[in-house]
């Protein structure tokens, strides 16, 4: 009886790792090939089960693509730092210094599946009502309140002048978009990844010096009055 359910435990997690598989591997061949241009067989072969085996995981290739899409939009917003330690690095670190915390905390955290995930939903978001839906709200509005909620926490604890918190956060995050996908290339060979971590760098230095108090200003009216 011990040895019967020892081998449906183990089978059981050949099943997980094998859904896995097909997960990670349909999201490489996507991100790729574009959703059109991969075949179940294809996914299969790469996977290394038949294709008919392959249905016993996923209902179909679309099935793949809405559990892709699902785990998104489950753990996206956790490759960044939670409200809690947004609040600890606020008490610690200069303004910039929180930003580049972020940028790297994201990039340890994005792993191939999400980052190729990203991609999908970037070339499918043309003809993939859903992938559209997902990429304004999880790749456009949601970072986009994300910075806001920073800037608004760094204007009342007067890290930064007053600004416009929602326009910052919307051009940075739309920056960010941009430089991501080229993070991406870079992980493909098709760019330098040095160079982009380095234009990120760059790009967070310009938003923090638009929202960088001026104190030289408030002294001088400090003076006059």
């Amino acid at each position: 009886m011990d040895n019967v359910k020892s081998d449906g435990a183990q089978k059981r997690k050949r099943g997980v790792a094998t859904t896995r598989q097909i997960l990670d591997i349909s999201a490489d061949l996507f991100a790729k090939n574009g959703y059109d241009g991969v075949s179940v067989r294809a996914i299969a072969e790469k996977v290394g089960i038949k294709e008919s085996s392959l249905y016993n995981h996923f209902k179909s290739k679309a099935d793949i693509l809405e559990t892709l899409f699902d785990e998104f939009i489950k753990y996206a917003p956790e490759t960044r730092p939670s409200n809690e330690e947004i609040d600890q690095m606020l008490m610690l670190m200069e303004p910039e210094e929180v930003f580049k915390s972020i940028l790297f905390y994201v990039g340890k955290n994005v792993g191939s599946t999400l980052a190729n995930t990203a991609t999908i939903i970037d070339c499918e978001k043309h003809r993939n009502p859903r992938a559209a839906e997902m990429y304004y709200r999880y790749l456009v509005k949601e970072p986009a309140d994300y910075y806001e909620r920073l800037i608004n926490k760094m204007i009342r604890r007067k890290m930064i002048k007053p600004v416009e918190a929602r326009i910052i956060a919307e051009q940075y995050n739309y920056v960010s978009i941009a430089l991501t996908k080229e993070y991406i290339m870079a992980q493909h060979g098709l760019a330098d990844v040095k160079s982009v971590v380095g234009y990120m760098v760059k790009t967070l230095k310009f938003f923090c010096g638009m929202m960088e108090k001026d104190s030289g200003g408030r002294d001088e009216k400090k003076e006059k009055v």
